[in-house]
């Protein structure tokens, strides 16, 4: 199981950066004419990549159950106030930092935030709006499920199936109450909980994921159908387009939690957990290579619709897990910086001296 759930988020973070490699156009991709790499950039961005999250936060709703008993309540917000909190603002004061050396150099301001409080606190915790560096919205909402995690710990132990419906009820219509960035999150999240409360074993997960595993094609065919015929989801109703959007996220953490086992069955199931100390860092990291990555790749390789832009595309996500290994092992000596931008998590040395190999 904790094999398995290494593999889920090393395979779920690094289908989340294709995500964030910039297509350096201003239209909506999605507007042109569906082509092979059209189809195969739709899969790992709107199928794969948007989808990954609902899985990592199903197994974090998973392991908070653990967390909240053993630690209690305020314990768990310590915790996670430094694991969560101070690495959303570490990063974002990082991200300011490079946005203000790219502007003194190229006299280019454009994504300077707004330097007022409200801007400041959207800038570096997602308040209202996305942080700097994007992706690190989900630590803010993760923190989030965290401070509710009491609540639902109750209600899930008393009335799981109406929590449930609850959680579904604020997926479609609580976007515009700002408790959370993305309300789907504390859904899957309580779906975890609910995994762990219910003590499911892994024979009795898999048993429900499978099916759902199966639901996975039926969902993934109507959305390719949409991209394939120029439906944009944007302008759906509200509702319908969530609705579509949370089963698609819930077959595609049935599909990856499946997917896992075969992994774990594999040659590859190594390379896979061994890098998985080093995915918050990709996680944190990624965006943040891509925004001046991208704009060298993009001068040699074009922006997308470019014939050479899937060069692009497929380099930035294998240079940014180099760069996680490099970036981390950089800064594993320093107490401080593994804080501020790791959680607190040290990794191994990939190079021990060979009195500490012996030793071992």
């Amino acid at each position: 199981m904790s094999n398995r759930i290494k593999i889920a988020r090393t395979l779920c973070i690094f289908f989340m950066t294709f995500v964030h490699v910039q297509p350096g156009i201003a239209e909506n991709v999605y507007d042109r004419d569906a082509g092979f790499f059209d189809i195969v950039y739709f899969i790992l961005t709107r199928l794969m990549g948007l989808s990954s999250v609902s899985l990592l936060s199903v197994v974090s709703g998973y392991f908070i159950v653990s967390s909240l008993l053993k630690l209690g309540t305020l314990d768990l917000y310590k915790s996670k106030l430094k694991t969560l909190v101070v690495p959303l603002v570490a990063w974002n004061v990082l991200a300011l930092a490079l946005l203000g050396a790219y502007g003194l150099l190229s006299d280019n301001w454009r994504n300077w935030p707004e330097f007022t409080v409200p801007g400041m606190a959207n800038a570096f915790l997602a308040v209202t709006e996305w942080p700097l560096v994007v992706p690190l919205w989900f630590l803010r909402d993760l923190f989030v499920c965290c401070l509710f995690s009491p609540l639902l710990y109750f209600a899930i132990k008393r009335l799981p199936v109406a929590t449930i419906l609850l959680l579904v009820v604020f997926t479609l219509f609580g976007e515009d109450l700002y408790i959370l960035q993305r309300p789907q999150l504390m859904l899957f999240f309580a779906m975890g909980m609910w995994i762990r409360l219910s003590w499911a074993n892994e024979q009795e997960i898999d048993r429900i994921a499978h099916p759902l595993a199966i639901g996975l094609a039926a969902t993934a065919a109507i959305f390719l159908y949409f991209r394939i015929q120029g439906i944009l989801l944007s302008d759906m109703d509200d509702t319908l387009r969530l609705t579509l959007d949370t089963l698609l996220r819930i077959t595609m953490a049935a599909g990856f939690w499946y997917l896992t086992e075969l992994i774990r069955k594999s040659s590859f199931a190594e390379p896979f957990m061994r890098f998985e100390p080093y995915c918050f860092f990709l996680f944190c990291s990624h965006a943040i290579l891509f925004d001046y990555a991208g704009i060298i790749f993009r001068r040699f390789f074009g922006n997308y619709g470019s014939d050479l832009f899937p060069i692009t595309f497929f380099t930035l996500p294998i240079l940014a897990v180099i760069s996680a290994i490099v970036g981390l092992q950089i800064i594993n000596r320093s107490g401080v910086l593994i804080f501020l931008f790791n959680a607190g998590h040290k990794v191994q040395p990939l190079w021990r001296p060979a009195a500490e190999r012996a030793s071992a």
